[in-house]
């Protein structure tokens, strides 16, 4: 029997890319789903495709993960909706790339608020309900910037860095309280945030990602899988592919290497971004 039959799950940033995967995938495999985010549109989008897949009823509710009164509000709308919740998973997020000598400092407010601090609030106002139950699974979606930083990606990596910091914690927490606590690192993925992403990124970072051997990119689908399973088996760390994972052991074991690659890399894009001319370099 699959571990999500008659689960109650709800996903934060689940209309779109991996969270709207991960949400069909579940469904699929007997989940009722509810799906969190800003957007109502996308949100009945995906409520509608996973009531086409059945095993429901299946509901959304529209918050802000920045405001925390929001967040109380919606929490309890969708484990009303539920009646219960088993796995919650915290999804939202975004990322700006830009050179920190060039940031807007707004940015990193932004980023913080929403792909930080939303993880938060949603995970402090569904506390009292997996304390209460003795029982559960959190997610907590990071990247792996949130262990290997990159060139072009100040604001992006330290608030992935930051829900690490707290998911640690947490889970020593919520062990006591028999909760299990997973800590995803996604890949470069191929979803409608990556689109909004790649406008207006700098030439040096375009030439990075183009040759980089730390880059390569998944589909939502495949990554939603792989979530999915680090969940059931209570993965602290969970990330997709032998290539992941051989980043993510090299850089905890021999940090220097990764180092020392990375800055080979980046010089070597910043060298041939330099030589392109700009209208090249904007439409590569």
């Amino acid at each position: 029997m699959s571990f999500y039959r008659g689960k109650k799950v709800f996903i934060v940033g689940g209309s779109k890319g991996i969270g709207r995967a991960l949400a069909e995938h579940v469904a699929r495999e007997g989940a009722q789903v509810w799906v969190a985010a800003r957007g109502e549109g996308a949100l009945q989008e995906t409520v509608a495709s996973l009531d086409a897949i059945g095993n429901g009823p299946h509901g959304y509710v529209s918050i802000d993960v920045t405001d925390f009164e929001a967040v109380q509000r919606g929490c309890a709308e969708a484990v009303e909706g539920l009646g219960g919740l088993d796995v919650l998973v915290c999804n939202s997020g975004y990322a700006v790339s830009a050179k920190f000598a060039d940031a807007d400092l707004a940015q990193f407010d932004q980023m913080m608020a929403v792909n930080f601090m939303g993880h938060v609030h949603v995970t402090k106002a569904l506390l009292p309900h997996f304390m209460a139950q003795g029982k559960g699974d959190i997610c907590l979606v990071s990247s792996m910037m949130g262990f290997l930083p990159l060139f072009g990606y100040p604001a992006y990596s330290a608030s992935k860095f930051a829900i690490v910091g707290f998911g640690e914690s947490l889970r020593q927490e919520l062990k006591q309280h028999g909760v299990r606590t997973t800590i995803y690192f996604p890949p470069t993925t191929e979803t409608p945030g990556l689109e909004k992403e790649n406008e207006g990124k700098p030439p040096e970072v375009w030439a990075l990602e183009a040759d980089s051997g730390f880059n390569k990119t998944y589909q939502a689908e495949q990554v939603a899988t792989s979530m999915a399973r680090c969940i059931e088996k209570g993965v602290v760390h969970g990330m997709i592919g032998a290539d992941s994972k051989f980043i993510y052991t090299v850089n905890r074991m021999l940090p220097g290497i990764t180092r020392w690659m990375t800055d080979d890399e980046v010089k070597k894009a910043v060298k041939k971004a330099a030589s392109k001319p700009a209208a090249e370099s904007e439409a590569s």
